[in-house]
């Protein structure tokens, strides 16, 4: 069950196009969807047995599919990253060392915020949500794409972009998103 809906349906939340467009293509994404517009070399997906943490023990290691053999996420993976909220910071310290961008919630209540935040070289925070191809702003409140038959929730939580490294930031995201690049302190 993803949060308090108690729906399993809610986890299968999709970044949206247009921001999946913004975003670009990335190496690995270990918590996709069958529904996802992420453009990735490699992704897990819970629906053909994948699975973004593989053997636990091993930081970066992940199955494709079911049956499919072991692999590693480098530091020079360029790894997207919208995990269940359940286990954000799990998976966070699973990829920790690569290549990262995080979709979550700009909220610093969360017991993962300051140590993404914190680590981040960049945040991106979304204008709102934009039409995919005519690229104009048609809501000023972010939205992810639910699974079929699932209804918004009314949770009206800004959410930001948590780069690793601020050169990976697109110009399609600094059209759309307020940026800021930031030190890391640790």
């Amino acid at each position: 069950m993803r949060g308090n809906s108690k729906d399993p349906r809610r986890g299968a939340a999709c970044t949206p196009l247009w921001l999946a467009r913004a975003v670009g293509p990335w190496d690995m994404d270990p918590f996709s969807n069958p529904r996802s517009h992420i453009v990735s070399t490699e992704r897990c997906m819970l629906e053909v047995g994948g699975d973004g943490f593989g053997d636990r023990k091993t930081p970066g290691s992940y199955r494709t599919r079911k049956g499919a053999p072991l692999q590693h996420a480098t530091d020079a993976t360029r790894l997207w990253g919208q995990p269940d909220y359940l286990f954000t910071l799990r998976a966070f310290n699973h990829y920790r060392h690569t290549r990262w961008c995080f979709l979550l919630r700009f909220d610093p209540r969360p017991e993962w915020f300051e140590e993404i935040y914190e680590r981040a070289e960049a945040i991106a925070v979304p204008r709102g949500t934009f039409d995919a191809d005519a690229r104009e702003l048609l809501s000023t409140t972010f939205n992810f794409e639910l699974a079929p038959g699932l209804r918004a929730s009314g949770n009206t939580f800004p959410h930001a972009l948590y780069y690793r490294r601020a050169e990976d930031i697109t110009e399609a995201v600094k059209r759309t998103c307020i940026c800021w690049r930031k030190k890391p302190t640790r």
